[in-house]
């Protein structure tokens, strides 16, 4: 049996993405908005009320470096990945860059941040992360604390901005205190 997601192919889902993106965009920005796509058709539409903040951040998550980090180069404020080894993290980083310098755009202008995940122990990180514990292994703070505040360090002189601490459930809330009593307090020395 074939499963057909009635959302398209990724292709459609991410020319849906980038369109929403200008859709929103003007919506937050502008008195009347129109736009003509593949997949929405605004005219003249109107978003009220407008946000408080004068510039509302628009973030894109995902690591597709042919077109979700083009998008994210284009249009994005932010952008987050989640549970990508360091070294992977700066990789999608410079092909963001690259994007960016073809849209004529200034990196610095995208705030970049990634998810990771955190267990002290190979236990911790099979009760949270289950079947898929070795797939998200290289994004996950593990090990001692020395090699936790060792491999924040590495996604932030890599460039990122936030590091985002991703529980799942069942949380782990001794391991998490224990991070907070720990590990932050080496981070931020």
């Amino acid at each position: 049996m074939l499963f057909r997601s009635t959302y398209g192919t990724a292709g459609d889902r991410l020319r849906r993405l980038e369109e929403s993106i200008c859709c929103v965009r003007g919506l937050l920005t502008e008195e009347r908005t129109s736009f003509a796509g593949e997949f929405f058709t605004l005219t003249d539409a109107m978003c009220e009320p407008k946000p408080v903040q004068a510039h509302l951040p628009i973030w894109v998550g995902g690591g597709g470096e042919k077109v979700t980090l083009r998008i994210t180069a284009r249009y994005a404020d932010g952008w987050n990945v989640p549970f990508i080894a360091p070294d992977a993290w700066a990789h999608k980083a410079a092909v963001l860059d690259a994007h960016c310098a073809d849209a004529g755009r200034d990196p610095a202008e995208i705030t970049k941040s990634v998810n990771v995940g955190m267990a002290f122990t190979e236990e911790e990180l099979r009760t949270q992360f289950g079947r898929i514990a070795d797939a998200v292994r290289p994004g996950v703070l593990s090990g001692s604390v020395a090699e936790m505040v060792d491999k924040v360090g590495a996604y932030v002189e890599a460039g990122a901005a936030y590091v985002i601490l991703a529980m799942r459930a069942p949380f782990d809330r001794d391991g998490l205190e224990r991070f907070a009593a720990e590990v932050i307090p080496a981070v931020r020395g």
